[in-house]
């Protein structure tokens, strides 16, 4: 009933590890608009091919992203004023919203090509011709 020897209480002394500081960064909601282009012009120039593309027609494209990004700043408005949400945020917006993001999603990921048509509409189109 004497006292414990010495090597057995430093080994049960536990060091405290310091745990590393996690800092979480914002997400930047700056669009490279630049790039962006580039993979746009890349697309529709591949599902083209020899046909190429004439400005006209890169100016449509780039136009149609750029306005799909206004309108996710004009929806994030809204959704942060809920009186004004409802009579300017209405569903069909809201739908056709969510359908332009996810095609220009994919465009910039190049699961889906696109092409212009005759009357000056996108057309999307899988990469592979399908």
């Amino acid at each position: 009933m004497g006292r414990r020897p010495k090597v057995i209480t430093e080994a049960a002394v536990e060091t405290p590890v310091a745990t590393p500081v996690v800092r979480r960064r914002r997400r930047s909601g700056i669009v490279d608009h630049v790039a962006q282009t580039a993979l746009l012009i890349d697309s529709l120039l591949k599902t083209r091919g020899a046909a190429g593309a004439s400005h006209e027609e890169l100016q449509a494209v780039v136009s149609w992203a750029r306005g799909v990004h206004a309108e996710t700043e004009e929806l994030k408005n809204l959704v942060g004023r809920p009186r004004r949400q409802k009579a300017l945020a209405s569903p069909e917006r809201m739908a056709a919203y969510e359908l332009n993001k996810a095609l220009l999603d994919n465009v910039l990921a190049g699961t889906v090509g696109l092409n212009v048509s005759e009357g000056g509409s996108i057309v999307f189109i899988s990469p592979s011709g399908e």
